[in-house]
């Protein structure tokens, strides 16, 4: 029997089952046999083996190592202001159609779902997001540009900044440019800013993936990637 991680994760819908098969495969050893059973509308069971690929892969992190970076939520006010059970005033600005382009959260789902920019091929220059053109101007190489994953390489914050007049269910908004180590930039929004934390430019960011907004009239949620502080315990990873 297996921890739930109702307790360290929460419910991750119809991912949970296979969430919790992740999990027991990072701890499982070669031979070793695990029943998967879900259910809600329905029930479904898997029997996989584990094989002597297994030691091979397991990533870098995995399920056991994204778990030691989360953030407990202690400020019971805020569950019930971004969970709807509380009625909070959100201003003007927050009163934006915010439409959902569903077709075109399709065509660019790479670089908006999975940080998928760009790396020159003539130059090596990585860029996000990707062009046609390279973004280096001693190069200017015109479709000469690979897929180059930015989701797991070490950042630095170049510049940053509070916004208390826009809407935040955590405020104020914070956003800045980033500097990724191997080379590109970026204006991101800033996660997990604890009020009093001090940011300062120069320092190590990591890159998580949290939902950006919510259109309220299509009941959609839209995600993105957003720059937090990497700190010794959450660690930060580079060509993972």
């Amino acid at each position: 029997m297996r921890d739930n991680l109702q307790a360290t994760c929460g419910e991750a819908g119809a991912a949970h089952p296979l969430l919790m098969l992740v999990h027991a495969l990072e701890q499982a050893r070669p031979g070793d046999t695990v029943l998967v059973v879900g259910f809600g509308q329905g029930c479904d069971a898997l029997v996989v083996e584990a094989t002597g690929q297994l030691p091979a892969a397991k990533p870098p992190l995995g399920i056991a190592g994204y778990l030691s970076r989360r953030r407990e939520e202690t400020n019971y006010q805020r569950y019930l202001a971004i969970n709807d059970l509380v009625i909070i005033e959100q201003g003007l600005r927050a009163e934006v159609d915010k439409q959902t382009g569903l077709t075109t959260l399709y065509r660019n789902k790479d670089m908006l779902l999975g940080f998928i920019g760009g790396r020159c091929r003539r130059c090596d220059t990585p860029q996000f997001p990707k062009s046609n053109v390279c973004a280096n101007p001693d190069c200017h190489a015109v479709d000469s540009q690979d897929d180059y994953s930015f989701s797991e390489r070490t950042a630095t914050l170049n510049t940053h900044t509070a916004d208390r007049l826009t809407y935040c269910p955590d405020p104020p908004a914070y956003y800045g440019m980033v500097q990724f180590v191997e080379g590109g930039r970026a204006m991101m929004d800033l996660a997990d800013i604890d009020p009093g934390t001090e940011l300062a430019v120069g320092q190590p960011m990591r890159m998580v993936f949290r939902v950006k907004d919510y259109d309220t009239q299509r009941g959609f949620r839209r995600y993105f990637w957003k720059a937090t502080p990497a700190t010794e315990s959450t660690g930060t990873q580079g060509d993972g």
